[in-house]
């Protein structure tokens, strides 16, 4: 019975973060953007119509989350992850913002 515990402990330790992608400037959902989260676990997802995204099975701890798409250039921010995160992330994009900082920047 020792495994089904272990598997049971592993399942309780992993939680799902959910978060919204805008522009920096202009506030705006930026959509279709990918999402990835590279730390103690790895996950990878797209922003919906709103922005939303979810990143499923993570494990607490310090991430670098890259997004990126056809008019978001890559940027990574860095930020502790744990059970009960939500975060708004504010990204520049080549096609709603002028006024941004250099590209790949990130914050």
């Amino acid at each position: 019975m020792t495994p089904v515990k272990t598997l049971a402990t592993l399942a309780l330790a992993s939680f799902t973060f959910w978060g919204t992608l805008l522009d920096q400037t202009t506030n705006q959902p930026l959509t279709s953007v990918r999402v990835n989260a590279t730390g103690p676990s790895t996950a990878r997802a797209s922003t919906d119509s709103r922005g939303k995204f979810t990143l499923s099975n993570l494990k607490p701890g310090e991430y670098t989350i890259t997004v990126q798409s056809r008019d978001v250039p890559q940027q990574h921010f860095n930020m502790r992850l744990t059970r009960g995160t939500t975060k708004t992330i504010k990204a520049c994009s080549t096609t709603l913002d002028y006024h941004c900082g250099s590209p790949g920047g990130g914050g």
